[in-house]
C-alpha cells in the first residue's frame, strides 16, 4: 500500500464483533470479490474519488458503491484522522434512496466508535 493510500477499519463493537466483516463473509465469492476490489480503488484514490464509486449521504457519512449483478451493496463509512475509513455498515440497496434505518445504524456506529476512540 502506498503511504498515501487511505486505510479500511471496519468499525467493532465493544465486545470485539464485527458486524460488516460477518456480513462480508456470508456473501457468495464474486460479491466479495468485487467488494473488495472496489475498496481497495477506494483507499488508492482516496474517498473523494466520487460517482460512480462513493457518494456522500449526509454531513458525515459516505457511501462506497458497488454493484455486483442486480444487487446495489453500499458499505457507509466516515472518514478519521491518520487517513482512515471507518466501514460502518453494509446492506444491499433495494431503493431509489438510502432508508432512513440504513443510515441511523451508521450514525449510530459512527458516534459509538468516536466515543471510544477519543474517550
Amino acid at each position: 500500500m502506498r503511504p498515501e493510500s487511505w486505510q479500511a477499519v471496519f468499525y467493532s463493537t465493544e465486545s470485539d464483533r464485527c458486524p460488516v466483516l460477518e456480513e462480508l463473509r456470508k456473501l457468495p465469492k464474486e460479491d466479495r470479490v468485487e467488494i473488495g476490489q472496489t475498496l481497495r480503488l477506494v483507499q488508492e484514490e482516496g474517498p473523494e474519488i466520487g460517482m460512480p464509486y462513493t457518494e456522500q449521504i449526509c454531513n458525515e457519512i459516505c457511501a462506497i458503491r458497488v454493484r455486483v449483478g442486480r444487487t446495489r451493496w453500499r458499505l457507509l463509512f466516515c472518514t478519521y484522522i491518520g487517513r482512515e475509513l471507518i466501514i460502518l455498515h453494509m446492506f444491499a440497496k433495494k431503493t431509489k434512496a438510502i432508508p432512513r434505518k440504513e443510515k441511523d445504524i451508521a450514525e449510530r456506529r459512527r458516534l459509538d466508535w468516536l466515543r471510544r476512540m477519543e474517550g
